[in-house]
């Protein structure tokens, strides 16, 4: 069964496969956690639109046409001109021979230069193209996110309170440092109260000014679960690449604890084979509860809880991989214990801490 499988995967995937493989073939489907926090961007990728020329950029480009037939017109206007100023009889006086000369002279010499410009106007010109060169192009581009407490595979609405961080990273690959994000925004105050699901949630418009992949981040605040007697508290990441750039999507964002890509997480047809790492402080994390589930759009209920998600552990490399058989949106959450906090009742209550990626599966053309 696992050579079958190989046969039927690309031989360019990283040497973790075979276990990671090994890792998926053992899952165990268990229920789900009660809320999972969605971040869910409005658009899976911000694609380039071919621009039409403009009607200043065809007028320039026509001008050198219309500059030379100017010149050709004049020069055969000239012709015509001596040829009537000409005799018509070879029997009348015949001319002078410095004057037919100075006339010939007229005829065939080319039509005058333009004087040059300036020399200051040449080197603000030249400036001008240097500036322009340097500057980075600036883009009018926005994207929306839905940050909400759900049930994914129920489709089910839960209220959720505002995060305490939300944060957005880009990362390109001409950056000084290609390794770490260009730029980071904190857009906490950017967060609005809205409506999902009928139930309370929050929302964000952010503006795109440069090209490059974009990582969005969020932290939400403990809250009380009341059935597991414990405060569970989520680090949500997804991905979105602008304009074509795809560099950054294997590189982590730098959050206490977070699932890095082994597989690009855009651009996915169903079904997708997808892997990722664990990371926690920075380090791969060992034997940490893994679930994968996905966002149910159609109205059915799974025919027992054991099937809302499929439960799997990290293996010693903190690699998961999965099968993401169908298309939606899907997450991949992994779970460990964070330090005790106070409960309702003034005592230490346990605190479970997850980890939450999204990302988009597209369906298979029709073709």
């Amino acid at each position: 069964m696992l050579h079958a499988l190989r046969l039927r995967l690309p031989s360019f995937l990283p040497s973790f496969l075979p276990a990671a493989l090994a890792a998926c073939m053992s899952l165990a489907v268990a229920p789900a956690a009660a809320q999972t926090t969605l971040l869910i961007p409005s658009r899976t990728s911000i694609e380039e639109r071919l621009a039409a020329p403009s009607s200043r950029g065809a007028a320039q480009a026509q001008q050198p046409q219309a500059q030379e037939r100017k010149s050709q017109e004049a020069t055969k206007n000239a012709s015509k001109d001596a040829s009537k100023d000409a005799p018509k009889d070879a029997t009348r006086e015949a001319p002078d021979p410095k004057a037919a000369s100075g006339q010939a002279d007229q005829v065939e010499a080319a039509p005058a230069e333009p004087p040059a410009p300036p020399l200051s106007q040449t080197v603000g010109s030249v400036l001008a193209s240097i500036l322009a060169a340097g500057t980075p192009e600036v883009l009018n581009e926005e994207i929306d996110l839905l940050i909400a407490g759900m049930e994914p595979a129920r489709g089910k609405g839960v209220a959720m309170d505002m995060p305490r961080i939300f944060t957005i990273q880009r990362f390109e690959r001409d950056a000084a440092r290609p390794d770490q994000p260009a730029s980071r925004q904190d857009l906490l105050g950017d967060v609005e109260e809205i409506r999902y699901l009928d139930q309370k949630a929050w929302g964000a418009n952010v503006g795109i000014a440069r090209r490059g992949l974009y990582h969005f981040s969020i932290e939400t605040r403990p809250w009380w679960d009341a059935p597991a007697r414990s405060y569970q508290q989520q680090i949500v990441k997804t991905i979105v690449p602008v304009y074509g750039e795809d560099w950054g999507w294997h590189l982590p964002s730098g959050l206490s604890f977070e699932i890095v890509p082994l597989v690009r997480p855009f651009g996915l047809t169903a079904p997708a084979f997808f892997a990722a790492r664990v990371l926690v402080d920075g380090k791969p994390a060992s034997g940490l509860e893994v679930e994968i589930q996905r966002i149910s759009t159609d109205g059915r209920k799974p025919a027992s809880p054991w099937q809302e998600a499929v439960a799997s552990r990290t293996l010693e490399s903190g690699d998961v991989a999965c099968v993401l058989n169908e298309p939606g949106w899907w997450c991949i959450q992994a779970s460990r214990q964070g330090a005790p906090l106070k409960g309702p009742e003034g005592e230490p209550s346990p605190l479970r801490v997850s980890t939450v990626f999204w990302l988009y599966v597209d369906a298979r053309s029709a073709r």
